[in-house]
């Protein structure tokens, strides 16, 4: 009795551990769930789109300072490419986006982004200055058209939840990421209409020339980061405008391949300390005046 016991045992733990196996094949080294956002690329005409967790939208809103070498994509760039130069390729296109939740709930809130807050990417047109925006600003969708968005972007980015097994998918033409981002970011005739709401796409490409040094970085091609609500009166949340972009920063990529971040420098104490004595200056200058 004692030995059935232990095969009934068995194969129940056997069984209740094969039950719980589609969760535990989830990639862990992706979470939309926690607000992680996806890089993609691709060249038009190509046979292949890179898919990458660059990390989570709350982390390069809060950047104080740039993330240098955030990852490195050199080797995949060169394979959709053809060509080992990938950044003088100019069919070779790349882009940001990512979402929580397509929750059209407005009181709730994580990490101090509400459902359908998106984190999209827009080519930067010139190399410009640090902490200031190169790009044109997204205009307001409107309400519903957020949630399309959000339901799009989900849809493309669980593909690496579901396929991928670590931070990066590179899959062939005619896999479903790829029909996806040919009728969303990347639609064929570009810079098309991003995630069915979005005018002008918000892709970037690569090409002859390099585009620029921006925080030290030589940079072979920029994508500013925006981010968009779609609810502002969430308890506790960041604020921001509503259903408009709000500058977060920009990506940078340099030849060998390493994406960094270039943030929106913070206030520095000095500048805050000069502040506060002139106003303590105006105020004592009222005060005599009276």
């Amino acid at each position: 009795m004692k030995n059935k016991s232990k095969i009934f045992i068995l194969a129940a733990t056997v069984a209740a551990a094969m039950s719980a196996s589609p969760a535990q094949a989830q990639n862990l080294s992706f979470d939309k769930d926690a607000g992680d956002i996806v890089l993609y690329a691709l060249k038009f005409g190509g046979s292949q789109t890179l898919v990458l967790n660059i990390g989570t939208g709350q982390s390069f809103r809060d950047a104080g300072s740039s993330l240098f070498n955030i990852k490195n994509i050199g080797t995949e760039l060169a394979a959709i490419s053809g060509q080992a130069n990938w950044w003088e390729d100019g069919n070779l296109y790349w882009g940001i986006a990512g979402v929580r939740s397509s929750s059209t709930g407005t009181t709730a809130q994580l990490f101090g982004d509400p459902s359908r807050t998106l984190y999209l990417s827009k080519e930067r047109t010139a190399i410009g200055t640090v902490g200031l925006a190169s790009s044109v600003n997204f205009a307001d969708p409107g309400n519903t058209n957020m949630t399309t968005a959000a339901n799009n972007i989900i849809g493309q980015n669980n593909r690496l939840e579901t396929i991928g097994t670590t931070d990066r998918l590179l899959e062939s033409t005619g896999s479903s990421v790829v029909d996806n981002a040919n009728s969303n970011p990347f639609l064929g005739s570009n810079p098309g209409t991003a995630f069915s709401v979005f005018p002008g796409g918000v892709i970037g490409n690569f090409g002859v020339g390099a585009f620029g040094t921006l925080d030290g970085v030589n940079a072979e091609g920029a994508l500013d980061l925006y981010r968009i609500l779609a609810a502002n009166t969430a308890s506790g949340q960041e604020p921001g405008p509503l259903r408009t972009g709000s500058y977060e920063g920009s990506f940078v990529i340099d030849q060998s391949g390493d994406v960094s971040f270039i943030a929106v420098p913070e206030p520095s104490s000095a500048v805050l300390f000069g502040s506060a004595a002139l106003l303590g200056g105006f105020i004592r200058r009222r005060k005599s005046v009276a």
